[in-house]
C-alpha cells in the first residue's frame, strides 16, 4: 500500500501518516524513494481501533 491507500483506510491526513512513521507507530519501506506500508500491518492498526472503541463503549 502507498502513503495515498493508507490515508484513505485509515482517515487520517499525510501529515498525521508522517508523524507516525517519525515515531515509529507504524512500520513501512521504502523503495525507489517511494514510501510503502504492507497491508498487514494496516489491517493490525485497524483491529487496534476497533479494539478500543469496543472497550470505550
Amino acid at each position: 500500500m502507498d502513503s495515498a491507500d493508507v490515508c484513505r483506510a485509515l482517515a487520517i491526513s499525510k501529515r498525521t501518516l508522517q508523524t507516525w512513521r517519525n515515531n515509529g507507530k507504524i512500520p513501512y519501506s521504502m523503495l525507489g524513494g517511494k514510501v510503502y506500508f504492507k497491508e498487514s500491518d494496516i489491517d493490525s492498526l485497524l483491529q487496534l481501533g476497533m479494539k478500543g472503541v469496543s472497550d470505550n463503549g
